[in-house]
């Protein structure tokens, strides 16, 4: 996967100078800003959080900036720190904790590392930061590595912020002496006063959680909206970024140094650079590092690439990669990131990685319809149709890595599957059957979009939905759902029985959330009637799926319902129990429409329960139905499909059948002929059309 990610690298970095390449590296590992999702309420709060420090008034101001689009990603410069023990160094991050200390963190990195730095003017940029964290900050120590321990200056907030967060922390002292804890109340009124205070009494945590205060009051959101949905945060001199100030250069080649040079250093103490070693990646013996800042998760995935996991003083010999490559590699990771992300059906974080673009010309649009079958998106159905066949012929092939970040956990992210070497021809060729599939029935116009079967039905199908469950957690459902996908896209078997029980289960829930939605059971069944033929044409389905039994003397007349039963042959054909089963839903769907014109209260629905039947239950089953069937005056006028439905489920107690299977070829018979309903609803009225 390594390799995939330089050939992207090589792409971007192509016709750059040196010193180009070194800015798009830079950009390229910038911070991606957290947009608002399409519709938010809240969409106008995501912004830039600013906490300027003018120098002249020595005054702090926090505000908000600009919106956290991805068009102003370069503009913010912002970085995240690979590790939580990192230098705060960079002047804009994800994490505003991290500017409590970020100019004397700066001064500190920059003054340890002053012979490697090499950098003009350095000695100007350190007097500039100097003067910065003498007014704006309150160093109290020193931590484990010697860095400063420091905060900002309350006592230098602008009147109307200062205020605000001095009324919050007067209660905080009220709270404190009401406890007779005067040490703390002590502590926190030297802190509003811009003194240093005692850290084992006022702990950097407190501070910490007063900031965090200070800023939601300061912006007026939420702490929760702060943590959870900004990841800008920046520091301003005098209103302007650092890249707008005389320092840019020398900050930039800090930067640069911190992300990648420093890797290559052969003189850092650590020793994991090696001149004239063999690259890992090229194969050519170069210098090279052993200490990079690529997430092991991007490429161990399909590589053995352990190195972490070795001695410090071995790890060069596990795993080496040259300059050159890193900075193509680290370009690739963030091409990936930017332009080839998606969430599988809206819900799952992956990432899709093209393995062969050398010969692919087209690949970019190959990867946008992969991308767009894997949404959530109905509408594109047809879209995608036409895209897959406008591409004659494709040889690329991608790698998936569906990932998510813990909640409460510092972890860049978990990778929870990875599909590997899928051809995009596969994935056109599964979703052209899923379409000739849908054109083989003769939707009316108007209900086709009801009852057509899309990719994304998968989720809404068979797995815990916003339909199903009021609070539906991924982690619920996620193995199970790329467990399937995976057998879907590499085309692996898939257990029936599971898939029946599944979607049971799912109906179940759909239908009583929604208060008895009988729209739920109109078009559902014929769904997953859709869903199991295409699985069983891209994949392999086992468990009982192609099981024949029974046996019937009185042939069906019915020519649509004899075309369903062509069409999915494999779920029909030869089980004359399934058919009985399907024939005795069609008949109930007569009922329920007429209940439902009458706007009755009951239902022939709460006849069944969506639980499971046993075999032994179906005659007693089938006897009330009759019974139904007589009261309503649906009898005689469907005596033949009777007939053909009691003919079919003779000796049904000594089949196979389980009892989420019963239920759902029940479920698929009404389903079916509400929707012949609508087909013969569309010809009357085409025929009247015609006249």
């Amino acid at each position: 996967m390594i390799n995939s990610f330089k050939e992207l690298g090589e792409i971007e970095l192509q016709g750059l100078s040196d010193s180009e390449k070194k800015q798009k590296f830079l950009e390229t590992q910038t911070i991606i800003p957290n947009e608002p999702d399409s519709g938010d309420k809240d969409a106008d709060k995501y912004r830039e959080v600013i906490i300027n420090l003018d120098t002249e008034k020595e005054e702090i101001e926090i505000k908000l900036g600009k919106e956290l689009y991805e068009k102003n990603r370069e503009e913010f410069f912002g970085f995240d720190l690979k590790a939580s023990n990192s230098s705060k160094t960079y002047f804009t991050t994800d994490n505003y904790n991290y500017h409590l200390l970020t100019i004397p963190h700066l001064i500190y990195y920059i003054e340890k590392e002053i012979d490697k730095l090499k950098i003009k003017n350095i000695e100007d940029f350190l007097d500039w930061l100097n003067m910065i964290k003498n007014k704006f900050y309150i160093v109290v120590g020193r931590d484990y590595f010697g860095r400063p321990i420091s905060y900002l200056s309350v006592d230098k907030n602008v009147s109307h912020q200062k205020k605000e967060i001095v009324k919050y922390l007067r209660s905080e002292i009220d709270k404190y002496e009401k406890r007779g804890n005067a040490e703390k109340a002590k502590e926190i009124n030297k802190y509003i006063n811009g003194e240093v205070v005692n850290t084992e009494i006022l702990t950097i945590k407190d501070i910490k959680k007063y900031y965090e205060k200070q800023i939601s009051l300061a912006i007026s959101t939420t702490q929760n909206f702060l943590k959870n949905e900004l990841n800008i945060f920046s520091i301003h001199i005098n209103g302007k970024r650092i890249l707008e100030s005389i320092y840019k250069a020398p900050y930039v080649e800090v930067v640069y140094y911190i992300l990648q040079q420093r890797f290559f250093d052969t003189s850092n103490s650590d020793k994991m650079a090696r001149d004239n070693a063999l690259c890992g990646v090229c194969n050519e013996n170069k210098l090279i590092t052993g200490k990079i800042d690529i997430p092991t998760k991007f490429y161990v995935t399909s590589s053995p690439y352990f190195y972490e996991n070795l001695e410090r003083k071995n790890a060069y010999k596990s795993f080496g990669i040259c300059q050159d490559c890193y900075l193509k590699v680290m370009a690739g990771i963030a091409k990936v990131k930017k332009d080839f992300s998606g969430k599988l059906f809206n819900q799952l974080d992956y990432y899709v990685i093209p393995t062969n673009i050398a010969y692919c010309k087209k690949y970019k649009t190959e990867i946008e319809v992969i991308k767009s079958i894997l949404s959530d998106n109905n509408k594109s159905f047809k879209k995608n149709i036409e895209a897959i066949n406008s591409i004659a012929n494709s040889n690329l092939k991608v790698n998936f890595l569906f990932w998510f970040k813990p909640k409460g956990q510092n972890a860049a992210f978990v990778v929870s599957e990875s599909i590997n070497d899928v051809a995009y021809n596969h994935i056109s060729q599964i979703i052209k059957n899923l379409y000739n599939l849908n054109m083989k029935l003769i939707y009316p116009n108007k209900y086709f979009n009801l009852y057509k079967l899309t990719f994304n039905d998968i989720y809404w199908l068979l797995f815990p939905n916003t339909e199903s469950h009021k609070n539906p957690d991924p982690k619920l459902y996620r193995k199970e759902l790329l467990s399937l996908l995976n057998s879907i896209l590499k085309g692996r078997s898939v257990n029936y029985n599971y898939l029946i029980k599944q979607f049971n289960f799912i109906l179940r829930k759909r239908y009583f959330k929604n208060s008895k939605r009988v729209e739920e059971i109109i078009y559902n069944p014929m769904k997953m009637n859709l869903l199991l033929t295409w699985l069983n044409e891209i994949t392999e389905i086992k468990g009982g799926f192609k099981m024949s039994e029974g046996t019937s003397s009185i042939p069906i007349e019915n020519s649509d319902i004899k075309e369903f039963f062509s069409t999915h042959a494999e779920t029909y054909k030869n089980n004359k129990y399934r058919q009985g089963l399907f024939l005795l839903g069609v008949l109930m769907n007569e009922v329920l429409k007429k209940q439902q014109k009458e706007n009755k209260s009951a239902s022939i629905l709460d006849k069944l329960s969506f639980d499971g039947m046993s075999v032994r239950q179906v005659s007693k089953f089938v006897n009330d139905i009759t019974e139904i069937l007589h009261i309503h005056d649906k009898y005689t006028c469907n005596q033949l499909l009777h007939s053909q439905m009691i003919d079919r489920i003779q000796g049904i107690e000594n089949s196979s059948l389980n009892k989420d299977e019963v239920v759902f070829y029940i479920l698929s018979g009404i389903s079916f002929g509400r929707y012949l309903g609508h087909k013969y609803y569309k010809t009357k009225n085409n025929k009247g059309d015609d006249k």
